[in-house]
């Protein structure tokens, strides 16, 4: 069951983008909001965010855990469900309930790397169970139930990198030259788990990753033909279209609903920034792509970061993915160009131009 797959693509897109010449080491913080979001969108399926994890033939007696709350203690994450139990027998067509019990389930998780630092599980490490007065579980029906049955499923929790490396590959390849596309195969395939620790807020996972890179490439690349714009604008419109309808769909809380407009503001300053560097020549110091990032990050990103918690699973880690590669961005470029390209009017020029070989080749 592989719950967190979801946050292991979004992770593999940030690292893979930003591959380096050497081993490189980044650490990535996955905010414990984060992982709740994706763990109710995988398991916690079920009405008031419930996952029955047991049940008998007869309908008669069932397990149900609902509302993880996942924390940090002492080196492992903790997670407290609010549990939901029932025993019962069947009689003259009618289930007669035996024992209820209602409570607090707590696992204590370690977050552990195998020997190929690809896998990245979570073995329960202690179960204690509590009713609503903090009285500990004395059914001893129950307790098996929980060290047998729940406390497997809870461990089977894992990422796995092995599961997503061609999701990665597939999702950058057409905004990669042809020429670097072995390049991103070689990064792609090197990425590996390097550490893992737990802190208050968030679980730290250090990744490395090998990669060739170019020197950054400071010729001046050609301003887009006609043609090339008007397939620029095609694509621009379809995304700008989509985003806008993100935006207005997020479910966001009265205070933050006031940011909407903030988001729409970026997101048409970006089409005007991205369409003059791919049209207009301009001195190095006055590059519209790189200015747009400059002025609009600091304004976005603790937008973006508060506006994440508040969706589900894969959406609130696109939104992580985006932050920690922005906030990468300025360190990478100081090392190099990862696959010769850069945030700049001239990076961006080849990416439209890789994007739109490519799209003509899927075409054809």
């Amino acid at each position: 069951m592989f719950i967190f797959r979801p946050l292991l693509i979004s992770l593999g897109l940030l690292i893979s983008a930003n591959t380096l010449a050497r081993e490189v080491n980044v650490t990535v913080p996955l905010d414990y909001g984060l992982i709740r979001n994706v763990l109710i969108s995988q398991l916690f399926t079920g009405e008031g965010q419930s996952a029955r994890l047991w049940k008998d033939g007869k309908e008669c007696s069932f397990l149900d855990l609902s509302n993880p709350q996942i924390a940090g203690q002492n080196g492992q994450i903790k997670i407290d469900n609010d549990v939901h139990a029932k025993f019962g027998a069947k009689m003259g067509g009618k289930c007669m309930t035996l024992v209820k019990w209602n409570g607090i389930l707590e696992t204590l998780q370690k977050p552990t790397l195998d020997k190929t630092g690809t896998v990245l599980s979570f073995p329960v490490t202690s179960t204690n169970a509590f009713d609503s007065k903090g009285q500990k579980l004395d059914i001893a029906q129950l307790q098996d139930l929980l060290q047998q049955v729940v406390a497997p499923k809870l461990a089977d929790l894992k990422i796995d990198l092995n599961k997503s490396r061609d999701d990665i590959i597939k999702t950058l390849l057409p905004y990669v030259p042809a020429e670097d596309s072995e390049q991103l195969h070689d990064a792609v395939n090197s990425l590996r788990f390097n550490g893992v620790k737990v802190d208050d807020k968030n679980i730290l996972l250090n990744l490395g990753f090998k990669a060739n890179v170019k020197p950054a490439d400071t010729h001046p690349v050609d301003a887009l033909s006609a043609d090339e714009l008007l397939q620029w604008q095609t694509i621009w419109q379809d995304w700008q279209a989509s985003l806008e309808k993100g935006i207005d769909q997020l479910p966001l809380t009265n205070e933050m609903a006031a940011n909407r407009d903030t988001l729409h503001n970026v997101l048409q300053n970006a089409g005007t920034a991205f369409e003059q560097g791919l049209t207009v020549d301009h001195e190095k110091d006055h590059d519209p792509v790189r200015q747009f990032i400059n002025e609009s990050w600091d304004q976005l990103a603790p937008l973006l970061r508060s506006v994440s918690q508040q969706l589900p699973g894969a959406e609130s880690l696109r939104y992580l993915t985006l932050i920690a590669a922005t906030d990468l961005m300025y360190e990478v470029e100081s090392i190099g160009s990862p696959f010769g390209l850069e945030i700049s009017a001239n990076g961006l020029r080849k990416i439209v131009r890789s994007y739109i070989k490519h799209n003509a080749g899927q075409a054809s």
